[in-house]
């Protein structure tokens, strides 16, 4: 199985970013992370999974629009290695703690579903 790998654009980041709810691991484009423009077009992101412990593998692309993606935490350069030719990021320790902290925190602020009754109670 050959899987696509992501070109890396030039002035990108990897961050954390939360994109329709859930956390992921993002490659951006440097202006996506912020600016006039970036509220206005939409952003094209590598998305990674994670794969073992601090090992995230390039899952695909994506085309986000802006209210569906919020970078919660650039990750510094020095803190993430990435063999582009595997589409493998391996994550510095401290930075995958701060990632289950964000990603513990994004479930609990999200709302929980109400679950309507199928029958009415009845009242005699």
């Amino acid at each position: 199985m050959d899987i696509a790998r992501p070109h890396s654009p030039t002035n990108s980041q990897f961050a954390f970013a939360q994109i329709n709810g859930s956390v992921h691991l993002v490659q951006v484009p440097d202006c996506a992370q912020g600016g006039m423009s970036s509220a206005l077009m939409v952003s094209d992101v590598h998305i990674f999974r994670h794969e073992f412990i601090t090992i995230f593998r390039y899952s695909h692309s994506a085309t986000v629009h802006p209210a569906d993606l919020h970078i919660l935490e650039p990750i510094a350069d020095q803190s993430a290695l990435y063999e582009e030719e595997k589409g493998t990021v391996f994550l510095a320790r401290d930075v995958m703690a701060r990632m289950q902290k964000l990603t513990m925190d994004a479930r609990r602020s999200m709302p929980v579903p109400v679950r309507h009754a199928r029958h009415a109670s009845r009242i005699h």
